[in-house]
């Protein structure tokens, strides 16, 4: 890569704080929130995002130094054939989730608006279907027609944060924050919490390099990662909690619904999800094209696949699953971090990959087998280390670790 274009550790840590700025990272407070009291929930959402920003600065660094991006960091750990499969299956898919996801809030601002403006109750699954497919067109047709979007995104999402944060403030200030105590029927152990966390930002622990190999040097690598994840991830955790604790609900749309001029943050609300949900299912579709192993003239169609499903699922209701949906991501994209990690920081020097390296696929499907047999809630945190752990030990067996040391990146 050449020099003068990389990018220092502020520049890195933008670029993750503008895609953090998002609706769903007010839904992490606003679902935390129901079971944790305000300072819990930045205490223990915070050391979750903590928990991924740290996979993100591990393998953030090793692809600064070698310039190198997730699919080629996991072909060494899993062979390429490997890594298209895990990659596609394991972050294609929550990736349509969160499509899913983000296309609900969406369908539930415009239901509401609907409801406000002419009194008329649409159905909400119909909505979630149709709404889904468009914003699936544009991003199969690409980006042109949306580029004045984009360059109101991020300030749209800003401005409905910041408004709805004044707004509650106004309105009652941070007392009731700081002496809310959740329903001792809904509340939320400590590592559960953590879990919940880890599984909102999930993806961004393997997809880091993606970014990070832009970075001067793997120091900018780990400051850009840390910086622009787990401050911005905590602050919006917050401000989602103190909108709930204000409105006397987690649902973020009826939040807003709530609060004045509703229609207009209703408005911006659909805005801010827009070009946010459109890159969900273009990055859905780039993984599920490598899966199928089709060429750039196909991934259209990838996209369109992934664009259906994701609309599918929030006309199922996957809103109302938010919850098992974190704890599929967790328990299935973490230990792929796990496995990388150990292969970049843990083991020697291993031979030239097969097209499948048994060992990276083994150790993966160990920390997911594990955590879904164990029943406590720190197996949501457990399955990266598991994986991490596995692959260390299966890498070293005799025949696996090529001669001499590991070669300085560069």
């Amino acid at each position: 890569m050449v020099g003068d274009k990389r990018i220092g550790w502020f520049g890195l840590a933008t670029i993750w704080f503008g895609g953090v700025i998002s609706v769903p990272a007010l839904l992490v407070g606003a679902t935390l929130i129901a079971g944790l009291g305000f300072g819990q929930v930045l205490l223990w959402g915070g050391v979750g995002f903590l928990i991924v920003g740290s996979s993100m600065a591990l393998l953030g660094a090793r692809a600064a130094e070698r310039g190198a991006d997730t699919q080629a960091l996991a072909a060494a750990a899993f062979g390429p054939a490997g890594a298209r499969v895990v990659l596609g299956l394991v972050v294609g898919l929550p990736l349509m989730g969160w499509f899913g996801v983000q296309t609900a809030i969406a369908a539930g601002s415009l239901v509401r608006i609907v409801e406000l403006s002419f009194g008329l109750k649409w159905s909400l699954p119909l909505v979630a279907l149709l709404l889904g497919a468009t914003m699936t067109l544009t991003a199969v047709a690409g980006f042109g027609a949306l580029k004045w979007l984009n360059y109101l995104a991020v300030p749209a999402k800003i401005a409905l944060v910041a408004y709805g944060v004044v707004m509650a403030l106004r309105a009652q200030g941070l007392g009731p924050a700081l002496a809310w105590r959740p329903d001792p029927a809904q509340a939320l152990d400590p590592l559960t919490a953590i879990g919940m966390a880890v599984g909102f930002v999930a993806v961004a622990a393997v997809i880091a390099p993606d970014y990070a190999r832009q970075a001067r040097s793997a120091r900018d690598a780990v400051w850009g990662c840390l910086l622009g994840l787990v401050p911005a991830a905590t602050l919006l955790a917050a401000c989602g909690a103190l909108l709930a604790i204000a409105q006397h609900t987690h649902d973020i749309v009826e939040i807003y619904a709530r609060l004045g001029l509703p229609l207009l943050a209703l408005s911006v609300l659909i805005v801010a999800t827009w070009t946010t949900n459109v890159m969900n299912v273009y990055s859905a579709g780039l993984a599920l094209a490598g899966l199928f192993g089709w060429g750039a003239e196909r991934r259209w169609l990838a996209t369109a696949l992934a664009g259906l499903a994701g609309s599918a699922l929030a006309a199922a209701g996957i809103l109302q699953q938010l919850t098992g949906f974190l704890s599929l991501l967790t328990l299935t994209v973490m230990p792929i971090a796990g496995v990388m990690i150990a292969h970049w920081w843990l083991t020697p020097q291993l031979r030239t990959p097969a097209p499948w390296r048994w060992q990276g696929l083994l150790a993966w499907a160990l920390g997911v087998a594990l955590v879904l047999w164990l029943q406590h809630p720190l197996r949501n945190v457990l399955g990266p280390v598991i994986a991490f752990a596995a692959y260390g030990a299966l890498a070293r067996l005799p025949g696996q670790v090529k001669p001499g040391p590991r070669p300085r990146p560069g």
